[in-house]
């Protein structure tokens, strides 16, 4: 890149898909045309019933799965053509968390830093201050294919956040959380949103996206039917109508139509 050719990378959007779309065979339709521009420093839910699509959206996004059609970009980078750049800037929480099973918890942690060549300062730092926060000091020396689903999830979130990408991209991070860990996601993912991070979440629990994210994109049978702030779509509600009423009944028109 010459000194005058700008950076695609400074003032993209986080996350901007054009007409996206994922056909599956038997001509199953799961994502149909899902146009996304997500900025930067925001927390995003992307919500919807199940089979509405959300899972393979994320997939798209992060580059395990390829688009029927359509195009993504990770802050101004072509994840189709540019996709080894696209993923420096982009972490993934999976909805069903899966590990290197015969490694243990510490050395999954130092295998994501030297993969990622993290500076090893750099990642004594976070690790300390990671593993301290989910409360996984304990499990370091344990397999991680030894770990309930709740501590491999946690872990798994330690090696994301080592990472420390500008887009995170989480499939119902808190679904293997307790209480008291899904309190401590929701704090940190409010700071990493000030600290400029992008954050794109499923959830089911409306309550959980309602209390934390800026912005909703609400997708049904792979279209999506309603975007914007929290604010914007309560400008819809009328009569004490709540959100998680306004969420139904969208889905409800959706499907009539």
């Amino acid at each position: 890149m010459s000194s005058t050719e700008k950076d695609p990378t400074e003032d993209s959007p986080a996350i901007e898909t054009f007409h996206l779309s994922k056909l599956f065979p038997q001509r199953v339709l799961a994502v149909n045309r899902l146009n996304l521009k997500i900025g930067r420093g925001v927390i995003h839910a992307l919500v919807g019933p199940n089979g509405a699509g959300k899972t393979t959206t994320m997939q798209m996004l992060v580059g395990l799965s390829r688009p029927t059609r359509g195009s993504v970009f990770i802050c101004g980078l072509d994840m189709l053509r540019e996709a080894w750049r696209a993923k420096e800037h982009i972490g993934f929480l999976p909805d069903s968390p899966s590990a290197y099973e015969s490694l243990r918890v510490d050395e999954f942690l130092r295998f994501i830093a030297s993969l990622y060549q993290i500076p090893k300062d750099v990642f004594e730092e976070r690790r300390v201050r990671y593993v301290e926060l989910f409360e996984i000091g304990s499990y370091l020396h344990k397999y991680m294919g030894s770990l309930s689903r709740g501590m491999l999830q946690r872990s798994l979130l330690c090696g994301l956040l080592i990472r420390k990408p500008t887009v995170l991209v989480m499939d119902e991070p808190h679904y293997s959380l307790d209480p008291e860990g899904g309190y401590v996601l929701k704090q940190l993912l409010r700071d990493l949103a000030k600290e400029g991070h992008t954050i794109l979440l499923s959830t089911h629990v409306l309550s959980i996206a309602e209390e934390i994210c800026q912005e909703f994109t609400i997708i049904s049978q792979g279209v999506k039917v309603a975007e914007g702030t929290v604010k914007d779509l309560r400008s819809h509600i009328e009569g004490g109508v709540t959100l998680e009423e306004y969420y139904i009944s969208i889905l409800q028109r959706s499907e009539q139509d």
